[in-house]
């Protein structure tokens, strides 16, 4: 009896690696890299990432309950995770791991400080030029003005999406508009 409740498959995901699986299948997009013009480099594929763990958290905090909070810490703690393998399979020596994930978290920190705010607000301009210096060095005000599009749409759809699809591991993203050039 005990051996069901210690004995969890190990090959079934939980609802945080399932949420954690769909930020990173829609961060890999390839038009991220072609249109948004995000490097696709390990610098670039993570700012993707962080950018879409950002916009799940985001949403999971305005619900404003605990177990929204908790579910929003789990993937949070899922990425940290899976930021951990991804050094050391990049070849980052043991002693050098915890540094460098240290330094990644806070830019994660950092994303959530710049857009925050004008996400909440949906003050696109504030918005567009907090990714412009975020992720293009100042360099692409409408390619940032078109990401800021973006992820007030990708915001929008995770809050027309109930709650309790959250809970069971459910998330579906918005598609990603084509960039006019």
């Amino acid at each position: 009896m005990l051996s069901r409740i210690f004995d969890r498959n190990k090959n079934t995901p939980t609802v945080p690696h399932q949420l954690y699986g769909t930020v990173v299948a829609q961060a890999r997009l390839p038009v991220f890299f072609t249109d948004y013009q995000f490097p696709d480099t390990v610098m670039g594929r993570f700012d993707v990432l962080i950018l879409h763990v950002f916009l799940l958290c985001h949403r999971l905090g305005l619900e404003g309950q605990a177990k929204a909070d908790n579910l929003s810490q789990e993937v949070f703690d899922c990425f940290v995770e899976n930021l951990e393998t991804a050094l050391r399979e990049l070849g980052i020596g043991d002693s050098s791991v915890p540094k460098k994930k240290k330094k990644l978290v806070r830019s994660f920190y950092g994303v959530v400080e710049d857009f925050n705010e004008s996400l909440k607000s949906r003050d696109l301009a504030l918005l567009a030029d907090a990714i412009n210096k975020r992720f293009y060095d100042n360099g692409n005000t409408e390619i940032s003005a078109q990401l800021a599009k973006y992820c007030c749409a990708a915001s929008d759809q995770l809050m027309q999406s109930k709650i309790k699809l959250f809970y069971q591991g459910e998330l579906s993203w918005i598609n990603v508009p084509q960039v006019q050039s």
